[in-house]
């Protein structure tokens, strides 16, 4: 019931009923297993000043954990984040530990003394990206030379996820890139060299807060005794 009521209270000032002040939303990507700490910029708290956290996935609902009159508690009110959670008794700062997928979301800070203030974290999880796999093999990869002409075709793969995006570089030049919106599909982009030459290029798998590259050697693909 004391949990209900405060929640009650917090809708009633975060819509407006009450005066408050509402920091812009600070987006903050980090990787999963990382730890993350959300300044409230309180830099001591005193006995009269509570400070109450909200999560949510898309909107800061839930109570999950609050510091007043010095007693900190943690709420076991979202499913696997109790444990990861930590508050700091002078600045009711919030830390999350060895954060997962699931934990990406809004966190809201209540601060409550003379006056009302909010502060927004919109918080990114994001998985590592697989390492790009190149196909080499006849079926999908050739070398072709005539009439002095020549062309050679790879494919590069890498699994999708959120933000996944894979692109083709010669250096720090890219060539070309791709992504999608679908999860469930892999990720495929081929590369065509038309010249024979000594260049190495790069197919590189990358997202917000990770990135993974294999190399692709133009003369092991195509050695000069083709024909």
């Amino acid at each position: 019931m004391l949990v209900s009521n405060r929640l009650s209270l917090i809708l009633l000032i975060f819509c407006g009923v009450f005066g408050a002040k509402t920091d812009e939303i600070k987006t903050i990507s980090v990787k999963t297993g990382d730890c993350v700490v959300l300044h409230t910029g309180v830099r001591e708290i005193n006995r009269e000043k509570q400070i109450l956290w909200l999560f949510g996935a898309e909107d800061p609902d839930t109570l999950i954990a609050e510091i007043y009159k010095l007693s900190i508690s943690i709420y076991d009110t979202y499913e696997g984040l109790k444990d990861r959670l930590q508050m700091d008794q002078q600045t009711g700062s919030l830390t999350v530990r060895n954060i997962t997928t699931s934990h990406s979301g809004l966190y809201m800070a209540q601060i409550m003394n003379s006056m009302t203030t909010f502060k927004r974290f919109s918080v990114m999880v994001y998985g590592p990206v697989s390492l790009p796999v190149i196909e080499s093999s006849s079926q999908v990869s050739e070398c072709l030379i005539s009439d002095g002409g020549f062309s050679s075709a790879v494919m590069c793969s890498a699994e999708n996820g959120p933000e996944v995006s894979l692109s083709w570089f010669k250096g720090k030049e890219r060539l070309n890139q791709t992504s999608s919106p679908d999860l469930s599909v892999t990720l495929s982009l081929p590369l065509e060299i038309k010249d024979r030459n000594n260049d190495v290029f790069h197919c590189v798998a990358a997202n917000p807060v990770s990135n993974k590259t294999t190399q692709f050697s133009f003369q092991e693909h195509c050695p000069l005794n083709t024909g």
